[in-house]
């Protein structure tokens, strides 16, 4: 397989994923995304509740350095063995993990702004 980008959850220890390949990635300045949202991903798997609620996150690919990028919530990102969880999903070899504030749940906006 290929990498993969897409948006992503982290619901009951488990991911719920909408991946791509990168030949079907739209280009967004020097990055390679995919264009399905949280909030279809959501929708398309629950009938109730709001997506923000829940740790999520995106893998990107960064065209200039030639690797992906995962932006992960940090609750996610502390789970032991989450991220490579994350990697090995979306098929990465070479990767860099970022936060960005579209990624917070509820119970981490408080610490957004101490990294």
């Amino acid at each position: 397989m290929a990498a993969m980008i897409g948006p992503f959850f982290y619901i009951n220890g488990g991911f719920l994923s909408h991946r791509i390949q990168l030949a079907q990635g739209e280009k967004r300045g020097d990055k390679l995304d995919n264009p399905y949202s949280h909030e279809k991903l959501y929708d398309d798997h629950y009938s109730d509740g709001d997506y923000i609620r829940i740790p999520r996150g995106r893998v990107v690919w960064d065209i200039e350095e030639n690797r992906a990028i995962i932006y992960i919530d940090t609750c996610i990102e502390k789970v032991t063995g989450a991220v490579e969880a994350a990697a090995a999903l979306f098929d990465l070899t070479d990767y860099a993990v970022a936060h960005d504030e579209h990624y917070v749940c509820p119970d981490c906006i408080g610490n957004i702004w101490e990294e």
